[in-house]
Formats: C-alpha cells, structure tokens, sequence
C-alpha cells in the first residue's frame, strides 16, 4: 500500500527528472529575453501544461517562473482577467482569471 508521503516524495523525483534544473533555467531565460511561455517550452520539448504542473510541483521553480511571468508582462493589458488570459498572459492573476472561471 502506498503511504501519501511516498506519492509526494514520487512526483517530486519525477518531475526533477523529467525536468531538470538545466531546462528549467532554459526556459527562464528565455521568459526573460521576451519569449512566450508556450514558445520557449515548445522549443525545450515541453507543453506550457507540462511547465505548470512542474511548478506546482517544485515549489521554488514555481515561485521564480510566477516571478520571471509578472515581471515581463504586458502593462497595457488588464491583469487578472480572462481578457489578459487571453491575450496570452500567463501571469498568476490572468491564470487565476481563468481558473476562477471554470
């Protein structure tokens, strides 16, 4: 029988592996030279859905991905909205818009 420490313990060792700290400060530096979140993880092998099940995961990545997302977003766009959403932003607030809506 598996114990809930040992499933969480698992999804973190599968996560690092499949993706480690070289792609995840890839991408990063990507974010930060301009790229969309969806563009630089296709041009890692990843899916945007894949980025952010990775940073729910690995806490610390996920704090510096939301940071690195905010700091290069759009000002002219209205944040926390699903308009921002869509639009292409993906910082926490336009997520948060979508999510609050489903």
């Amino acid at each position: 029988m598996s114990h809930p420490i040992d499933d969480a313990e698992q999804l973190i060792a599968n996560a690092e592996e499949e993706f480690p700290p070289p792609v995840r400060s890839r991408l990063i530096a990507k974010l930060r030279k301009g790229a969309h979140i969806d563009d630089a993880a296709r041009e890692l092998g990843l899916t945007p859905q894949r980025v952010f099940s990775a940073a729910r995961i690995l806490g610390q990545f996920g704090e510096q991905l939301d940071a690195t997302l905010t700091a290069q977003r759009d000002p002219e766009l209205p944040h926390g909205t699903v308009t921002g959403f869509n639009k292409r932003c993906r910082c926490p607030q336009c997520r948060g818009a979508v999510n609050r809506r489903i």
